[in-house]
């Protein structure tokens, strides 16, 4: 170990890890990876129940954001950028095992204090969620996990996915509508 001090990385912006890693300091990349990692990890639990699979997943994009650092236009934006390979490479891993459970993830089988019959009901309206969501493509399925169960506003949707904001509404409106149906021929 030589006897410089080493920077601190905790308060540097994105744009300046991004650019120090580009250039090939590791250090850069791993302080990214570690603020980084909830936020992927969290929208890769959304596709996959499995922790070693969703730690897979995660592990999957930041090799592929550290192989591709050069394609970042905007340092700025590595954020977005980061968070677009994620959902591409979830909607791959959909494609590749046509995994058809997993986007549901938050909804909970049990509710406290209300008996087996509530427990029963949680467990059904999960099932019937799942099957409807599995009508959907991946791409679908993506959009409606991202506005309807993490909550990420349209323009946030839209620089994930890479849609313009408008197709992001109208594709959101179609596989709403698409699960509406399908819920309710399977419920009625």
């Amino acid at each position: 170990m030589s006897g410089r001090p080493r920077p601190r990385l905790e308060g540097i912006d994105d744009a300046a890890l991004a650019r120090a890693a580009f250039e090939g300091d590791q250090r850069a990349f791993a302080a990214l990876v570690t603020r980084h990692w909830p936020g992927v990890a969290h929208l890769a639990s959304r596709f996959c129940r499995d922790p070693a699979g969703v730690e897979d997943l995660a592990q999957e994009v930041f090799v592929k954001a550290y192989l591709n650092l050069g394609g970042l236009r905007d340092w700025g934006m590595f954020r977005g950028w980061l968070h677009r390979i994620a959902a591409n490479t979830c909607i791959d891993w959909l494609r590749r095992r046509k995994i058809e459970d997993g986007l549901v993830g938050g909804l909970d089988d049990t509710l406290p204090d209300e008996g087996e019959a509530a427990r029963r009901e949680a467990r059904e309206a999960r099932r019937r969620l799942e099957a409807a969501m599995a009508v959907l493509g991946p791409k679908d399925r993506l959009l409606v996990a991202l506005l309807g169960l993490e909550g990420k506003s349209v323009e946030e949707v839209a620089e994930l996915t890479g849609l313009t904001r408008v197709n992001v509404k109208v594709r959101a409106f179609r596989a709403r509508r698409k699960l509406k149906a399908f819920l309710e021929k399977d419920h009625g």
